[in-house]
This record gives C-alpha cells, sequence and structure tokens, in this order.
C-alpha cells in the first residue's frame, strides 16, 4: 500500500517517473515541501490530489469554511514557519500524562521531514490534517492576522472615567497574564508586544522602526511651546 506522497502519485497515475522525479529535484533545491512544485508546477488538480490521498491513507480532512482559529495553537509556530511549510496549527491538547498533541493542516499528511521538523519547532506531537495547499496557504494569511488583531486586543487598557479626585483610574483586564503585564508602564507593554510580534515573524524590527518613522515623520516637527516672559524681562528690554 502506497505511504509517501511520491508513491501515491504514481499510483494514482497522477504524474509520470519522469516528472515525478523533476517534482523532487525543485523541491530540493528550493527547499519547499514536494507537495508545492507538483501542484504548481505540473498542474496536478489539488481535489484530484485530495482524493488519491484519502484512497490511500486513513486520514482527518478539514472543511476550510468551518475552520476556528486556535490562539494558542498559534502561538506554537511562527508565521515564516507555516508559510514555509505549508502548515497551519489549528488546535493543541494534552492527554493524560503524554505529550501535547498539535493538530495541523496540511496538504501532504505523509511529509514526515516536516512533521518531524513541526514537532522539533512546537515541541509537540503532531498530527496531519488534510487540507488542499490552496486552503492551507489562505488560512496560514487569515489565521494569523486574526492572532495579531487579538494580541493587540487583550493587551489594551480598559480607562474609565476620571474619579473626582482628578488621578486617572485604571482597570485591569479581567484575564491578566501570570507575569502582570497590565502593572507595567505603557511603554513597557508596548515594547513586549513587538518584540512578541517580531519573534511570532508577523513583522520585522526594520519594518516596525520603518513605519514609526513615517509615521513621525508625517505628523511633522514638534512645536516648541511658548514661554510666557516674566514680567522683569520685559522691564529690562522696555
Amino acid at each position: 500500500m502506497p505511504v509517501t506522497l511520491a508513491e501515491i502519485v504514481i499510483a494514482e497515475g497522477l504524474l509520470t517517473a519522469a516528472q515525478l522525479a523533476r517534482v523532487v529535484e525543485v523541491a530540493d533545491a528550493s527547499r519547499l515541501p514536494m507537495v508545492v512544485p507538483l501542484l504548481r508546477d505540473h498542474s496536478v488538480d489539488e481535489v484530484a490530489l485530495v482524493a488519491a490521498f484519502k484512497k490511500h491513507l486513513r486520514i482527518t480532512t478539514l472543511d476550510p469554511a468551518k475552520v476556528e482559529f486556535d490562539s494558542d495553537a498559534l502561538r506554537e509556530l511562527s508565521l515564516d514557519d507555516c508559510r514555509r511549510l505549508r502548515a497551519l496549527p489549528l488546535s493543541l491538547g494534552l492527554y493524560g500524562t503524554g505529550p501535547r498533541l498539535l493538530r495541523v493542516a496540511m496538504a501532504d499528511p505523509t511529509d514526515t521531514v516536516s512533521v518531524a521538523e513541526l514537532e522539533y519547532l512546537s515541541d509537540c506531537q503532531v498530527e496531519p490534517v488534510l487540507v488542499t495547499l490552496s486552503a492551507v496557504e489562505e488560512m496560514i494569511e487569515t489565521a494569523y492576522r486574526h492572532f495579531v488583531t487579538e494580541v493587540m486586543k487583550r493587551s489594551e487598557m480598559v480607562r474609565p472615567p476620571a474619579p473626582a479626585s482628578g488621578k486617572p483610574a485604571f482597570v485591569r483586564p479581567s484575564t491578566a497574564p501570570h507575569h502582570r503585564l497590565a502593572e507595567e508602564s505603557a511603554q513597557l507593554q508596548v515594547k513586549a508586544l513587538v518584540n512578541l510580534l517580531v519573534e511570532k515573524g508577523l513583522f520585522s524590527r526594520a519594518e516596525y522602526e520603518s513605519s514609526l518613522a513615517a509615521l513621525k515623520s508625517s505628523e511633522g516637527p514638534a512645536k516648541a511651546p511658548r514661554v510666557a516672559k516674566s514680567k522683569k524681562a520685559q522691564s529690562g528690554k522696555a
């Protein structure tokens, strides 16, 4: 029974042996999962490939329309790694005393090299879930945009109207992190958030600094405050 992408493709007559050899060559040279050049360079139909996988494997398939993104799962892998491996974390679980289980959407569930790398990066046991290549690529971008929005919302502090004393009062978020970030200064919170997003590969520090410089430039130079002259200075000038 075929157990690899190459064996399944040959068994189903989706490519010839010569075409498959070229796919392997391109995948190795570009350091991409083999399923990418197979579908993009040789016009193999995605639906036909999914049907071939389902015929030869006992594998769970995913309906992209019913996916609910899991922030805990997304934290296990960076955006860059997901883009490179064409894999999206779906859910994170812990069963008994065993290792954590990370369910991951993949276009090639037989890609043992990518699965091993995903397990190394996440320190989890990985369970592949089958989905088309175009769907997993689209979901990766959507999921991490959703993740960034959620992280930013959770980091916001709620600022109610000032009390009678005139001093501003702050209300901590209902779910404070273990390190009690809400008690730190606003500047430190922003710095921590930027570091987290850079670490997750959502943008680079150079892109952040460029955006910050552009924002400062658009606001123009700060005007110096007007200082009222003292009566003594005014009389001396007179």
